[in-house]
């Protein structure tokens, strides 16, 4: 993927943590209309990527859950948009609510754009689908980058996932992923600890669907998260990745997606400002050393 294109997957993850850093540390083929298979043949997981704001991919992506639920036994959806620690308030307003809006009012994580999320909320309310709240909030996040992945993970998750060593391989590709999708101006001081809130993440996504022993799983997140190299298949136990199909949504295809994605698919571009301005205008912004 080209390096605009992998901006653009990390601007999201760009305005969430830009500022956590600098006040911690001071900071293949693309395989388009593949028709699901039934799911006496298909994969078990299915790790379902997205650029944030494109709206063909996460229609694209809609349609095949929709066809997954519809031809196989319910999966359990996990969601980067519901945070861990607030399953219980999500599992009681699944229960009580009325309608999606109420559902996100109470369990929801804020900054997402919901309009693209809650048909999920919605089949989970009609067809008594289960939702995973599957990602680490911000709170946790920054004790991760401050204290390592102890400080939330736990010692026993550490040495479950051998998070005191970790490859090489990964922490380099995390690395470049996280420079690259913060358009090259990170302060160096600022990567290796947002390198492992990332990692964190993918982590805990990582063990919700290692949890999973009597359903499909499908997980909803970005595409930085979902990459085979680096992300959330590196974590998952080698029973769970012989089952598993990674999807890649994508504006552009590249060489790497390939090796990132058993499947990628290529979805119209949509307009956005581009994602390097905001680090553009904070270092204009700052005054000058002297």
């Amino acid at each position: 993927m080209s390096q605009s294109n992998y901006c653009m997957n990390r601007f999201r993850f760009t305005l969430r943590f830009f500022s956590l850093a600098v006040a911690s540390v001071f900071f293949a083929t693309a395989s388009q209309g593949m028709d699901v298979q039934t799911h006496r043949s298909s994969p078990a997981i299915y790790l379902l990527g997205e650029l944030h704001d494109n709206e063909h991919g996460h229609q694209r992506r809609l349609e095949r859950v929709q066809q997954l639920i519809e031809q196989g036994p319910p999966p359990v959806v996990a969601m980067e948009q519901f945070d861990r620690e607030n399953q219980a308030a999500l599992d009681a307003a699944l229960s009580q609510c009325p309608d999606v809006g109420c559902v996100v009012a109470k369990a929801g994580t804020t900054g997402w754009a919901w309009r693209f999320y809650k048909p999920y909320v919605q089949w989970a309310l009609d067809k008594k689908i289960k939702l995973v709240a599957a990602n680490m909030s911000n709170v946790d996040v920054r004790k991760v980058m401050t204290n390592g992945f102890a400080a939330v993970l736990g010692p026993q998750l550490v040495d479950t996932y051998q998070l005191q060593q970790i490859p090489g391989q990964l922490l380099s590709a995390q690395n470049k992923a996280i420079q690259e999708g913060h358009c090259n101006m990170l302060p160096a001081q600022a990567i290796g600890p947002m390198v492992q809130g990332q990692i964190a993440r993918d982590v805990w996504m990582a063990h919700v669907v290692n949890g999973v022993s009597n359903a499909p799983v499908v997980l909803i997140a970005g595409n930085g998260h979902v990459r085979k190299d680096a992300g959330v298949p590196h974590w998952l136990t080698p029973q769970n990745k012989a089952k598993t199909q990674v999807h890649g949504y994508v504006e552009n295809a590249d060489q790497n997606d390939a090796h990132w994605y058993d499947h990628v698919h290529v979805v119209p571009q949509v307009e956005r400002e581009d994602p390097c301005l905001v680090f553009t205008q904070n270092r204009s912004s700052k005054p000058a050393q002297k």
